[in-house]
This record gives structure tokens, sequence and C-alpha cells, in this order.
């Protein structure tokens, strides 16, 4: 059997095997016919009786064909049109996505001064009187003021 199939892993890091393996272990698996010598071939690759139990089963319900094998090879590479269309649409929205916080962002920095421009001038603003010194003010704005302020 040629043992140079990748058998890859799953994200959660179970053992995965490929089509070609399964066919051509169960392949082999029928022609181990000396004692023990199913044993071994389960120790070789390292397999469990449950696996094996299954692709037996699904070989003999004719899920396992050669015309398989050669399409599994031919797509495992290949990206369908629907793939290509999904990702397409993807990009695209992704750009936009990026033009939309590019814009946030620059909208957020423009308010940010905004803010600090208008809390300034309306710390600076808060009392007009303040502004003049009541040496620097006339007569009748000294007077006004002093009534303001109650002092008069």
């Amino acid at each position: 059997m040629p043992v140079d199939l990748e058998v890859g892993r799953s994200p959660g890091g179970v053992r995965m095997f490929p089509l070609a393996f399964r066919i051509e272990f169960v392949r082999r698996w029928h022609t181990c016919t000396e004692r023990g010598a199913k044993a071994r071939l389960l120790r070789e690759l390292n397999l469990d009786y449950g696996t094996i139990n299954r692709w037996l089963k699904a070989y003999d319900q004719g899920e396992y064909t050669s015309q398989m094998v050669a399409a599994s090879e031919k797509s495992r590479n290949r990206v369908s049109n629907r793939e290509r269309a999904e990702l397409a649409r993807l990009r695209s929205e992704n750009d936009a996505l990026k033009k939309k916080v590019a814009q946030a962002e620059a909208v957020q920095e423009i308010l940010g001064k905004a803010y600090e421009l208008l809390h300034g001038i309306n710390e600076s603003s808060s009392d007009p009187d303040e502004q003049i010194p009541p040496a620097l003010m006339s007569a009748d704005e000294y007077a006004q003021w002093l009534q303001r302020k109650n002092l008069s």
C-alpha cells in the first residue's frame, strides 16, 4: 500500500484520510490472507478496527469507487465558480468597509478637533465681563459692571 498518501488532521486534531487512502487500504485488507496479517496492517498504519469497520461497510455498499478517487484528486486543488464569485464579493465588501473605516476615522479626528476648539472658546468666553479688566472700562461700563456684580 502506498503509505505516501497524505493523512491530514481536522481543525479539532482528528486524523482525516483521503478517499484514495481508504480505497487502497480496503483493497489491501482484502488481500491479507495470512494469520495475523490484518492485525499487522492495523498496527503498521496505527488504525483501529472501528474505523476500518466503517470503511469496509462503505466499500461493501459501493460508496468507494475508482471514479471517486480520480474526481477527488482532481477537485482537491480546484476552486469552484461559486467560491470564486464569493471570494470576489468578499474582497469588494472588504474594500468598501476599509473605505468606510477610513472615513469614520477622519470624521472622528475632525470632531475631536472641533470639540477642543469649541471647548476652548466656551471656557474663555464664559464671562464676557472678565474679558475686559475693570481698570480699562469706561465709567458707564464700570457702573454697569458693578450693578451686575451687586457691588454698587
